[in-house]
């Protein structure tokens, strides 16, 4: 990434500083000047070029990643491709939460049904009475 201007936090602006931050990370992802797939910032970084506390800085990238502009990774934070992006935040890319209820369902259905299977396999079983003795 290479280096962007520091920003100033207003203090008269109604929004609270991780909110001004990630806003800021917003336009700069959608705009380009971060491009997909690189580095928005390390926290120390972001907490440098914002002046707010690291903690405030983990929130505004919290923000970003619940709105899938950014992926976190064990090496640092990522822009994403907008593009892929939909306007309610929802990326085309991970599976659809009804699917994944869909199939939790008829997971449970299935585990049910076995449940059921070798209880009735236990109780038909010969000698069953005496083992429980």
């Amino acid at each position: 990434m290479g280096t962007l201007d520091c920003v100033t936090i207003a203090e008269d602006d109604p929004r609270q500083p991780y909110e001004q931050a990630a806003e800021t990370l917003r336009r700069e992802i959608r705009g380009g000047v971060i491009k997909p797939g690189h580095r928005v910032g390390s926290v120390r970084e972001l907490a440098s070029r914002f002046n707010i506390s690291p903690t405030t800085v983990q929130k505004a990238l919290g923000v970003l990643r619940d709105e899938r502009l950014l992926t976190t990774t064990g090496r640092g934070n990522y822009a994403r491709d907008p593009k892929q992006v939909t306007e309610t935040g929802e990326s085309g890319a991970g599976p659809d939460l009804s699917e994944v209820l869909r199939q939790l369902e008829h997971v449970t259905s299935q585990l049910s049904e076995l449940r059921g299977r070798v209880e009735r396999l236990e109780t038909s079983r010969p000698g069953r009475a005496d083992e429980n003795q």
